[in-house]
Protein backbone atom coordinates (compact mmCIF):
# COMPACT_ATOMS: atom_id res chain seq x y z
CA UNK A 1 0.00 0.00 0.00
CA UNK A 2 2.78 2.41 0.88
CA UNK A 3 4.29 1.75 -2.33
CA UNK A 4 1.21 2.49 -4.37
CA UNK A 5 0.36 5.85 -2.06
CA UNK A 6 4.17 7.23 -2.93
CA UNK A 7 3.94 6.06 -6.85
CA UNK A 8 0.18 8.10 -7.28
CA UNK A 9 1.33 10.75 -4.91
CA UNK A 10 -1.36 10.29 -2.67
CA UNK A 11 -0.34 13.78 -0.62
CA UNK A 12 -2.09 15.58 -3.58
CA UNK A 13 -5.27 14.29 -3.22
CA UNK A 14 -6.69 17.20 -1.45
CA UNK A 15 -5.87 18.80 -5.00
CA UNK A 16 -9.49 16.97 -6.28
CA UNK A 17 -11.27 15.75 -3.66
CA UNK A 18 -11.79 19.07 -1.79
CA UNK A 19 -12.87 20.66 -4.74
CA UNK A 20 -16.20 17.70 -5.12
CA UNK A 21 -16.91 18.52 -1.38
CA UNK A 22 -16.89 22.27 -2.20
CA UNK A 23 -19.33 21.92 -5.44
CA UNK A 24 -21.69 19.23 -3.58
CA UNK A 25 -21.75 22.21 -1.01
CA UNK A 26 -22.51 24.70 -3.20
CA UNK A 27 -25.60 22.48 -5.05
CA UNK A 28 -26.63 21.54 -2.01
CA UNK A 29 -27.04 25.66 -0.99
CA UNK A 30 -29.29 25.30 -4.02
CA UNK A 31 -31.40 22.39 -3.12
CA UNK A 32 -30.05 19.72 -4.97
CA UNK A 33 -28.27 16.93 -3.49
CA UNK A 34 -27.37 13.42 -4.01
CA UNK A 35 -25.13 10.76 -2.19
CA UNK A 36 -24.98 8.71 -5.42
CA UNK A 37 -23.89 11.46 -7.67
CA UNK A 38 -21.41 12.32 -4.82
CA UNK A 39 -19.44 8.96 -4.61
CA UNK A 40 -19.50 9.38 -8.47
CA UNK A 41 -17.92 12.41 -8.77
CA UNK A 42 -15.77 11.54 -6.14
CA UNK A 43 -13.97 8.60 -7.33
CA UNK A 44 -13.80 9.90 -10.92
CA UNK A 45 -12.07 12.75 -9.37
CA UNK A 46 -9.49 10.23 -7.67
CA UNK A 47 -8.86 8.77 -10.89
CA UNK A 48 -8.48 11.48 -12.97
CA UNK A 49 -6.19 12.47 -10.64
CA UNK A 50 -4.50 9.63 -9.80
CA UNK A 51 -3.94 9.14 -13.86
CA UNK A 52 -2.81 12.75 -14.22
CA UNK A 53 0.08 12.19 -11.45
CA UNK A 54 1.01 9.22 -13.26
CA UNK A 55 1.26 10.52 -16.84
CA UNK A 56 3.36 13.36 -15.33
CA UNK A 57 5.63 11.16 -13.95
CA UNK A 58 6.10 9.48 -16.78
CA UNK A 59 7.12 11.98 -19.29
CA UNK A 60 9.38 13.99 -16.45
CA UNK A 61 11.13 10.49 -16.66
CA UNK A 62 11.09 10.16 -20.21
CA UNK A 63 12.28 13.60 -20.89
CA UNK A 64 15.28 13.51 -18.19
CA UNK A 65 13.46 15.86 -15.89
CA UNK A 66 13.38 13.81 -12.93
CA UNK A 67 16.67 12.28 -11.83
CA UNK A 68 17.01 10.31 -9.00
CA UNK A 69 19.49 12.28 -7.45
CA UNK A 70 16.94 14.86 -7.23
CA UNK A 71 13.45 13.99 -7.90
CA UNK A 72 11.28 14.31 -5.32
CA UNK A 73 8.59 12.17 -6.91
CA UNK A 74 10.60 8.67 -6.65
CA UNK A 75 8.03 6.26 -8.77
CA UNK A 76 10.04 5.89 -11.50
CA UNK A 77 13.73 6.70 -10.47
CA UNK A 78 13.57 4.23 -7.79
CA UNK A 79 12.55 1.63 -9.86
CA UNK A 80 8.89 1.67 -7.75
CA UNK A 81 7.06 0.58 -11.50
CA UNK A 82 8.30 -0.04 -15.18
CA UNK A 83 7.91 3.44 -16.73
CA UNK A 84 5.25 1.07 -19.56
CA UNK A 85 3.12 -0.14 -16.73
CA UNK A 86 2.72 3.42 -15.32
CA UNK A 87 1.53 4.62 -18.64
CA UNK A 88 -0.77 2.12 -18.78
CA UNK A 89 -1.75 2.64 -15.87
CA UNK A 90 -2.72 5.94 -16.23
CA UNK A 91 -4.37 5.37 -19.39
CA UNK A 92 -6.43 2.92 -17.60
CA UNK A 93 -7.33 5.16 -14.71
CA UNK A 94 -8.38 8.42 -17.74
CA UNK A 95 -10.92 5.43 -19.05
CA UNK A 96 -12.01 4.78 -15.78
CA UNK A 97 -12.59 8.24 -14.81
CA UNK A 98 -14.12 9.23 -18.48
CA UNK A 99 -16.65 6.22 -18.28
CA UNK A 100 -17.66 7.39 -14.78
CA UNK A 101 -18.35 11.05 -16.07
CA UNK A 102 -20.22 9.84 -19.54
CA UNK A 103 -22.66 7.73 -17.11
CA UNK A 104 -23.21 11.19 -14.99
CA UNK A 105 -23.80 13.10 -17.92
CA UNK A 106 -26.46 11.04 -19.50
CA UNK A 107 -27.96 9.68 -16.03
CA UNK A 108 -28.59 13.86 -14.95
CA UNK A 109 -29.07 15.25 -18.40
CA UNK A 110 -26.06 17.65 -18.97
CA UNK A 111 -24.43 17.24 -21.54
CA UNK A 112 -22.03 20.80 -20.74
CA UNK A 113 -20.44 18.20 -18.24
CA UNK A 114 -18.71 15.86 -21.33
CA UNK A 115 -17.07 19.35 -22.30
CA UNK A 116 -15.97 20.70 -19.42
CA UNK A 117 -14.59 16.87 -19.06
CA UNK A 118 -13.01 16.87 -22.04
CA UNK A 119 -11.33 19.82 -21.45
CA UNK A 120 -10.42 18.69 -17.79
CA UNK A 121 -8.73 15.68 -20.01
CA UNK A 122 -7.33 17.83 -21.94
CA UNK A 123 -5.46 20.05 -19.18
CA UNK A 124 -4.38 16.90 -17.48
CA UNK A 125 -2.87 14.86 -20.40
CA UNK A 126 -0.98 17.55 -21.81
CA UNK A 127 0.41 18.79 -18.49
CA UNK A 128 3.76 17.19 -19.50
CA UNK A 129 2.47 15.18 -22.58
CA UNK A 130 4.49 14.91 -25.64
CA UNK A 131 3.18 18.16 -27.86
CA UNK A 132 2.72 21.15 -26.47
CA UNK A 133 3.58 20.10 -22.85
CA UNK A 134 2.22 23.15 -21.24
CA UNK A 135 4.19 23.04 -17.71
CA UNK A 136 7.48 23.48 -19.00
CA UNK A 137 6.08 26.76 -20.97
CA UNK A 138 5.57 28.81 -17.54
CA UNK A 139 1.94 27.58 -18.23
CA UNK A 140 1.36 24.94 -15.76
CA UNK A 141 0.01 27.11 -13.01
CA UNK A 142 -2.89 28.31 -15.15
CA UNK A 143 -3.76 25.31 -16.16
CA UNK A 144 -3.82 23.91 -12.90
CA UNK A 145 -5.77 26.71 -11.72
CA UNK A 146 -8.56 25.78 -13.99
CA UNK A 147 -7.95 22.24 -13.82
CA UNK A 148 -8.79 21.69 -10.48
CA UNK A 149 -10.49 25.11 -9.32
CA UNK A 150 -13.38 26.13 -12.12
CA UNK A 151 -13.83 23.16 -13.67
CA UNK A 152 -14.36 20.02 -10.96
CA UNK A 153 -16.08 22.55 -8.57
CA UNK A 154 -18.30 23.82 -10.92
CA UNK A 155 -18.25 20.50 -12.72
CA UNK A 156 -19.85 18.45 -9.29
CA UNK A 157 -22.43 21.30 -8.68
CA UNK A 158 -23.26 21.08 -12.48
CA UNK A 159 -23.73 17.15 -12.06
CA UNK A 160 -25.77 17.67 -8.65
CA UNK A 161 -27.90 20.75 -9.64
CA UNK A 162 -28.42 20.10 -13.65
CA UNK A 163 -26.83 23.35 -13.91
CA UNK A 164 -24.27 26.05 -14.01
CA UNK A 165 -24.15 27.87 -10.67
CA UNK A 166 -22.49 31.02 -10.18
CA UNK A 167 -21.59 30.29 -6.47
CA UNK A 168 -19.72 27.67 -7.24
CA UNK A 169 -17.92 29.40 -9.60
CA UNK A 170 -16.89 32.24 -7.30
CA UNK A 171 -16.07 29.54 -4.63
CA UNK A 172 -13.55 27.94 -6.39
CA UNK A 173 -11.07 30.65 -7.05
CA UNK A 174 -9.88 30.82 -3.40
CA UNK A 175 -9.47 27.27 -3.52
CA UNK A 176 -8.11 27.22 -6.95
CA UNK A 177 -5.29 29.49 -5.93
CA UNK A 178 -4.62 27.33 -2.77
CA UNK A 179 -3.86 24.15 -5.21
CA UNK A 180 -1.64 26.32 -7.54
CA UNK A 181 0.61 26.92 -4.21
CA UNK A 182 1.27 23.11 -4.32
CA UNK A 183 2.41 23.22 -7.69
CA UNK A 184 4.35 26.94 -7.61
CA UNK A 185 6.06 25.14 -3.69
CA UNK A 186 7.35 22.55 -6.18
CA UNK A 187 8.37 24.89 -8.93
CA UNK A 188 10.30 26.17 -6.49
CA UNK A 189 11.73 23.63 -5.12
CA UNK A 190 12.95 22.12 -8.50
CA UNK A 191 14.43 25.50 -10.42
CA UNK A 192 17.87 24.29 -10.46
CA UNK A 193 17.08 20.40 -11.68
CA UNK A 194 14.21 22.43 -13.82
CA UNK A 195 17.25 24.49 -15.44
CA UNK A 196 19.56 21.59 -15.84
CA UNK A 197 16.44 20.44 -18.15
CA UNK A 198 16.22 23.12 -19.84
CA UNK A 199 12.53 24.04 -19.32
CA UNK A 200 10.92 27.05 -17.85
CA UNK A 201 8.15 27.53 -15.27
CA UNK A 202 6.19 30.41 -14.10
CA UNK A 203 8.71 29.89 -10.57
CA UNK A 204 11.26 30.06 -12.46
CA UNK A 205 10.40 32.53 -14.61
CA UNK A 206 9.60 35.12 -11.73
CA UNK A 207 13.13 34.76 -10.11
CA UNK A 208 13.66 33.70 -6.60
CA UNK A 209 11.89 36.82 -4.63
CA UNK A 210 9.14 37.46 -6.64
CA UNK A 211 8.25 33.76 -6.25
CA UNK A 212 8.26 34.05 -2.51
CA UNK A 213 5.65 37.14 -3.04
CA UNK A 214 3.68 34.89 -5.56
CA UNK A 215 3.45 32.18 -3.11
CA UNK A 216 2.43 34.39 -0.32
CA UNK A 217 -0.48 36.10 -2.73
CA UNK A 218 -1.96 32.07 -3.17
CA UNK A 219 -1.96 31.28 0.04
CA UNK A 220 -3.37 34.85 1.81
CA UNK A 221 -5.87 35.86 -0.96
CA UNK A 222 -7.84 32.84 0.00
CA UNK A 223 -8.93 34.61 3.52
CA UNK A 224 -10.24 37.84 1.68
CA UNK A 225 -12.07 35.50 -0.77
CA UNK A 226 -14.27 34.26 2.34
CA UNK A 227 -14.85 37.87 3.45
CA UNK A 228 -17.16 37.74 -0.13
CA UNK A 229 -20.22 35.11 0.45
CA UNK A 230 -22.29 37.21 2.22
CA UNK A 231 -22.22 36.00 5.71
CA UNK A 232 -19.23 35.73 8.15
CA UNK A 233 -19.50 31.89 8.66
CA UNK A 234 -17.23 31.16 5.56
CA UNK A 235 -14.66 33.90 6.95
CA UNK A 236 -15.17 32.26 10.57
CA UNK A 237 -14.21 29.01 9.73
CA UNK A 238 -11.28 29.81 6.92
CA UNK A 239 -9.79 31.76 10.15
CA UNK A 240 -9.10 28.31 11.54
CA UNK A 241 -6.37 27.48 9.54
CA UNK A 242 -4.29 30.42 10.03
CA UNK A 243 -2.24 28.85 11.94
CA UNK A 244 -0.83 26.04 9.36
CA UNK A 245 -0.36 29.34 6.60
CA UNK A 246 1.71 30.98 9.05
CA UNK A 247 3.71 27.77 9.68
CA UNK A 248 3.94 27.95 5.73
CA UNK A 249 5.43 31.13 5.82
CA UNK A 250 8.37 30.20 8.58
CA UNK A 251 8.74 26.94 5.69
CA UNK A 252 9.48 29.67 2.92
CA UNK A 253 11.96 31.76 5.29
CA UNK A 254 14.16 28.63 5.80
CA UNK A 255 13.52 27.39 2.57
CA UNK A 256 12.17 24.45 3.21
CA UNK A 257 10.61 23.34 -0.43
CA UNK A 258 10.48 20.12 -0.06
CA UNK A 259 8.64 20.01 2.99
CA UNK A 260 6.32 22.56 2.08
CA UNK A 261 4.66 20.82 -0.78
CA UNK A 262 3.05 18.22 1.05
CA UNK A 263 1.70 20.98 3.92
CA UNK A 264 0.74 23.41 1.24
CA UNK A 265 -1.96 20.33 0.50
CA UNK A 266 -2.86 19.76 4.04
CA UNK A 267 -3.61 23.63 4.17
CA UNK A 268 -5.63 22.62 0.42
CA UNK A 269 -7.93 20.09 2.73
CA UNK A 270 -7.86 22.22 6.28
CA UNK A 271 -9.44 25.54 4.34
CA UNK A 272 -11.40 24.07 1.74
CA UNK A 273 -13.08 21.72 4.27
CA UNK A 274 -13.72 24.63 6.41
CA UNK A 275 -15.10 27.02 3.61
CA UNK A 276 -17.64 23.98 2.85
CA UNK A 277 -18.59 23.71 6.64
CA UNK A 278 -18.95 27.89 6.70
CA UNK A 279 -21.07 28.08 3.54
CA UNK A 280 -23.35 24.72 4.81
CA UNK A 281 -23.85 27.02 8.20
CA UNK A 282 -24.39 29.99 6.25
CA UNK A 283 -27.11 28.18 4.79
Amino acid sequence: MKKWLIILRAYSWPASLVPVVLGSVAAWRHGRFSWLDFALTFLAALLVHSAANLANTYFDFKKGVDRKETADDRGLVDGLMEPRAMLLTALGLFAAGGAIGIVLALKNGVPALLWLGAAGFALAWFYTATGFAYKYRALGDIGIFFAFGPFIVSGTALIQARAFLPEALWASIPLGLLIVGIVHANNMRDTRSDAAAEISTLAASLGPDYSVKFYYFLIFAPYAFALTFGSVWPAVFCALSAPLTVKLTRMVSKRDYTGLVPETAKLVALYGLLLSLGLYIAA
